[in-house]
C-alpha cells in the first residue's frame, strides 16, 4: 500500500515561478479526489535530478508525476526527467503556465495552468516493466533485501549484480518498485520488500480457499 505521509520531501529550493502553478494543480486535483504531495523525492540512491518530482498525486494506489515548467524555464529538460522516473510511475503530465509550440514528448499528458487548470493532453499508461537503470538506482540495502541477501554490510555484489538478479527471477516488477521508491520514511520499521513474501502467500491462501468447494 502506497502511503502519502512515508514518501520524502525533496530538499531542493521551491523555485518562486514554479510555487504559483504547483499550488493551483494541488487545487485541482485534490478536487478531484487525488493526495497530492508537492516537492516529493523518491527513495533512490541518486542525486536530486532523478529523485525529485514537483508533484506527485496518489489515487487507488496510482501514482501520476507532474513536472512544472514555467515560461522561465526550459521544457526540454522535462523529456529527460520524465525518462529517468518513468519505471516509478504509472502516469505522467508536463504542466506550464504556456502553451508550448510542439510538445512531443510520447505519452506524457500536457496541462497548461493560467487563470485556470486545463488538461490539453491526456497521459497515457507507462506500463513497461521497470529497466535495468531504473532498478540499479534503488538504494543498495533495498536491492540486498529484495534478494534476501542476509548480510547487511550489504553483500559482495555490486549493485548491477542484484539488480539483474532481480530483473531476471521476479515477478510484478513495477508494483513492487513503486512501493520502494515511495517508502522513504517507512524504511526500516515496515519495509515493503519484507511483505512481498507475505502478500503473495496471503494471496495464494484466498486462492485456495476459493477452490474449496463450498457446501449448499
Amino acid at each position: 500500500m502506497i502511503k502519502a505521509d512515508n514518501i520524502l520531501k525533496s530538499s531542493k529550493r521551491e523555485g518562486r515561478h514554479e510555487s504559483v502553478i504547483i499550488k493551483k494543480l494541488v487545487v485541482f486535483f485534490e478536487n478531484l479526489g487525488y493526495q497530492t504531495i508537492p516537492h516529493a523525492r523518491f527513495n533512490i540512491a541518486w542525486g536530486n535530478i532523478l529523485s525529485d518530482v514537483d508533484l506527485l498525486l496518489l489515487k487507488n494506489d496510482e501514482i501520476v508525476a507532474v513536472e512544472v515548467k514555467s515560461s522561465k524555464d526550459n521544457l526540454k529538460r522535462a523529456r529527460k526527467q520524465i525518462e529517468n522516473i518513468k519505471d516509478y510511475v504509472d502516469y505522467a503530465y508536463v504542466a506550464t503556465n504556456y502553451i508550448p509550440r510542439k510538445f512531443s514528448l510520447r505519452n506524457t499528458g500536457l496541462i497548461y495552468v493560467n487563470g485556470s487548470v486545463v488538461i490539453l493532453k491526456s497521459p497515457k499508461l507507462l506500463s513497461d516493466n521497470p529497466r535495468l537503470f531504473s532498478l540499479d538506482s534503488l538504494p543498495k540495502k533495498c536491492l540486498c533485501r529484495w534478494t534476501k541477501t542476509k548480510n547487511q554490510s550489504y553483500s559482495n555484489k555490486s549493485k548491477s549484480e542484484l539488480a539483474n538478479q532481480i530483473l531476471n527471477n521476479s515477478n510484478e516488477l513495477k508494483s513492487k518498485v513503486k512501493e520502494i521508491v515511495t517508502c522513504g520514511l517507512n524504511c526500516d520499521h515496515d519495509c515493503p520488500i519484507w511483505n512481498f513474501d507475505k502478500n503473495i502467500s496471503s494471496m495464494k491462501q484466498l486462492e485456495n480457499f476459493n477452490a474449496i468447494p463450498k457446501i449448499p
